[in-house]
């Protein structure tokens, strides 16, 4: 019986997340789960700080100054430990090995410990806060500790996060399809072009909102940074051309934005499909301004397709006239030239 536990203890550890570097900053725009630390009581009141990172459900716990902590594993056997100059992983611990701390081992008795860092915090993945089973929306979870000495207890609540129902967004998409089905059934040149012009301003100021709501989140990577950075950069170039523009101009750089709304809108689609959203504003403000951009990138592009058909490439326009007019002139000078060399070398 004691052999079975020890192998369902060690499976659990070694199902855990293996790395721990690097947490808080990720390039997710929405999860399903979120973690919450209790507030501490005695002995740890006063004696540690914990925290759970809402990207990925790390911990973190650091020892105030003055106090020595003893995380305790899946077994009972302690893998970290918090001391005033730094923190030590126990490389015995098969525990330590799952989250990554250590390198995976046999279990082994007598500690074998090693210096992690020399502050006293460490942030892992616990296995113990982790993913509820199927079916389950809410749960608690505890890890023991030893504080001073002092037996105690990390403990918190974890609970899934359901995304809202789809058919709003079904019925938003439907109704944008419906619009622009009407006004590409117009075949007017004018209303596509103002259409056009018309969704890609809207389609603008979503992707602009959403760029930097994602960027300003406290969650935000550098390649978020990077690529809200491009989008911007892109968003306004594309308007200056909208505000400086002839109406075909504008009409063309409508539709690029709507193209460049609807690869935004693709991205990030998962801000619809889960029920956290990683951003600087609410979940569902970000859901609202998630959805104008690839239901109206899609009425820009279509329009702006519609009016490219139907007018003919608008960049391409004075270069067809011009070469027209000098195809034209050409004939009509080298018709006399002909004739008079004709009648130049005709015998009298």
């Amino acid at each position: 019986m004691r052999a079975r536990a020890v192998t369902l203890a060690v499976a659990a550890a070694l199902a855990a997340p293996a790395s721990a570097a690097a947490h808080g900053r990720t390039t997710a725009v929405a999860v399903d789960y979120e973690a919450h630390a209790a507030p501490l009581t005695a002995p740890l009141a006063g004696a540690a700080a914990v925290r759970v990172y809402r990207t990925d459900l790390a911990l973190r716990l650091t020892a105030l100054p003055g106090h020595r902590i003893a995380v305790l594993g899946l077994l009972g056997e302690p893998f970290v430990r918090l001391m005033p100059n730094g923190a030590y992983v126990n490389e015995a611990s098969l525990t330590a090995a799952g989250a990554g701390l250590a390198r995976r081992s046999t279990a082994s008795r007598k500690p074998r410990w090693r210096l992690y860092s020399r502050t006293p915090s460490v942030t892992w993945h616990d296995a113990r806060v982790h993913r509820l089973p199927p079916g389950v929306d809410h749960g608690r979870w505890s890890i023991p500790v030893l504080v001073d000495g002092r037996r105690s207890q990390l403990a918190g609540e974890i609970r899934r996060v359901s995304a809202p129902p789809p058919w709003q967004l079904l019925a938003i998409g439907a109704a944008f399809l419906a619009g622009t089905g009407w006004i590409v059934a117009r075949r007017s040149p004018r209303l596509l072009r103002s259409a056009t012009t018309a969704f890609g301003v809207v389609a603008a100021g979503a992707t602009l909102a959403i760029a930097v709501s994602f960027a300003a989140a406290s969650t935000a990577a550098e390649d978020v940074w990077m690529e809200s950075g491009t989008e911007l950069a892109l968003v306004l170039l594309l308007l200056g051309f909208m505000l400086f523009g002839s109406g075909d101009t504008r009409a063309l750089a409508g539709g690029l934005l709507g193209l460049l709304a609807l690869a935004v809108g693709l991205t990030d689609i998962p801000v619809l499909l889960h029920g956290i959203v990683l951003s600087a504003v609410p979940a569902d403000a970000m859901r609202l301004r998630a959805r104008p951009p690839w239901s109206r990138g899609c009425s820009s592009s279509s329009t702006c397709s519609s009016t490219t058909r139907s007018a003919g490439p608008c960049w391409a326009k004075p270069w067809l006239s011009r070469a027209r007019r000098v195809g034209s002139s050409t004939a009509r000078l080298s018709r006399p030239r002909d004739a008079s060399r004709s009648r130049d070398r005709a015998p009298r």
